[in-house]
């Protein structure tokens, strides 16, 4: 009995350590407005894509995410019929590939670009709920908030290492940006409306060697992920630890206090009412987080030209990404989804609708950089605890058994988000309108919408509240 138990801990251990590995690897969207700046800048000069924008940035990461909501259920129904390490495998095989390709595609058009850096939406669909799904059947459902947040704190803490990989590969001598020439705000009263590039060519031939770099990085990871992730022991996979402390102390009878966990399928989770508070409620918070995710460092060079402030900004932001989640996981175990979702809105609103006032306190002074340092670090405080607690919710809601097709259903929010994000800033009218600073108001709204309909989401999540719940 100790040997097996020994077992276990130490396999489901390795399991939380392949998951968190694995989703170190694919935390490259979270260094997206590090990319962006280098990528588009460099596409620029090919002679390719002459009037390419920071805003058509949003193409690449939309399609990136609406292949992620599009695929995730079905794939994820995929994965669970050829097994947990294959998924893995492919997942992170495509991930891989695609960066490396990304070589060839940065130097012609930039479909071609978004076409092998999307591929990361379908690797993710793959990999990235299949990882949590097997690390939360190894341990107490008690845990599942704890052990989900510690696999998702690799995607927060991996841009603490992508990040300062990109900027000083590409850039180790702080090389500025400089404005857009073509901008119609030069010389005028509203200089800050004009985004800053890189044209250094030293600079910008590094840029499609980043990706070979960064594509070699994710295979070896991609290779420890799996090794180490698996599934517990078909005896016991349908079932989980009820109180590991009764184990401890029933050892000597051979007794150990199992329960059979109830699941609804994609089907039936369709048909309630929470899984739609929680759909809306994850899409409030995605929101900002998109935004943040492609505009962070092109709103902040608009009134800060400070190439390694922003690297070393986003080493504290990507520190807080991560450790944040795993706070945040520790607290559904005891607070639950709505009240956790709660707090984490209302703060995100209030932060977000007030990064307008940036702008207002100077340019390129020390004040401005602390004050913008500080709304980011609050910021990745909070909302990175939507995917903790999202992850822990998916399973206390609809069951382990549909796990990875149910966590699919809930990210189709994404598709919602893009095509939110396209309007506000590809639609010339909206766009000119609103501006960073519109955007960010827009994104205080739905955060105030998002609270108001998880507010009348249950106290805590079950698969029986959630079968009480149907609509149909």
């Amino acid at each position: 009995m100790f040997a097996f138990m020994k077992e276990v801990q130490a396999r489901g251990v390795a399991c939380v350590l392949g998951g968190f590995i694995l989703c170190l690897s694919f935390a490259s969207d979270f260094s997206y407005p590090n990319i962006n700046t280098y990528l588009i800048s460099y596409m620029r000069s090919t002679g390719y894509n002459p009037d390419l924008t920071y805003a058509d940035f949003i193409f690449l990461s939309s399609t990136k995410t609406l292949l992620q909501g599009v695929s995730m259920p079905f794939i994820g129904a995929l994965a669970r019929k050829i097994g947990t390490r294959p998924s893995v495998a492919i997942g992170s095989s495509l991930y891989s590939i695609g960066f490396a390709a990304t070589y060839f595609t940065s130097q012609l058009w930039f479909p071609l670009a978004i076409l092998t850096l999307s591929c990361h939406g379908i690797a993710f669909s793959f990999a990235y709920a299949t990882a949590i799904g097997a690390a939360q059947k190894w341990f107490s459902p008690e845990n599942k908030g704890l052990v989900g947040s510690l696999v998702v704190s690799g995607y927060g803490f991996g841009s603490l290492f992508w990040v300062p990989i990109q900027t000083f590969f590409v850039n180790p001598e702080n090389i500025k940006a400089e404005i857009d020439p073509n901008c119609s705000y030069v010389d005028k009263d509203h200089e800050e409306r004009c985004d800053f590039y890189f044209v250094d060519k030293d600079l910008l031939e590094k840029v499609p060697w980043m990706f070979v770099l960064l594509g070699g990085i994710y295979v070896v990871m991609g290779i420890l992920a799996v090794i180490l992730i698996s599934d517990p022991p078909e005896d016991s996979a349908n079932f989980t630890l009820i109180d590991q402390e009764v184990v401890e102390r029933e050892t000597c009878t051979n007794d150990l206090e199992w329960k059979k966990v109830g699941s609804l399928s994609p089907q039936e989770v369709l048909k309630t009412s929470i899984f739609y508070k929680i759909w809306f409620g994850f899409f409030s918070i995605s929101l900002t987080n998109g935004l943040m995710g492609n505009y962070s460092k092109t709103f902040g060079l608009t009134f800060i030209q400070d190439d390694h402030y922003f690297a070393k900004v986003a080493v504290f932001l990507n520190i807080l990404n991560g450790s944040s989640r795993v706070v945040w996981g520790l607290a559904y175990d005891r607070l639950g989804f709505k009240q956790c979702f709660m707090i984490i809105g209302v703060i995100v609103t209030l932060i977000t609708s007030t990064l307008p006032v940036l702008p207002m306190i100077g340019s390129n002074t020390l004040t401005v950089k602390i004050a913008y340092g500080c709304w980011m670090c609050l910021l990745y405080s909070v909302f990175p605890g939507i995917f903790a607690i999202v992850a822990a919710g998916v399973a206390d809601a609809f069951g382990p058994d549909h796990y990875q097709s149910n966590f699919g259903l809930l990210f189709s929010q994404s598709i919602a988000y893009c095509a939110t994000v396209i309007i506000l800033t590809k639609v010339p009218v909206i766009h000119a309108v609103l501006g960073y600073n519109g955007m960010f108001l827009v994104a205080g709204g739905c955060g105030v919408l998002g609270l108001v309909v998880v507010a009348q989401a249950p106290r805590q999540l079950s698969s029986s509240n959630s079968n009480e719940g149907r609509l149909f």
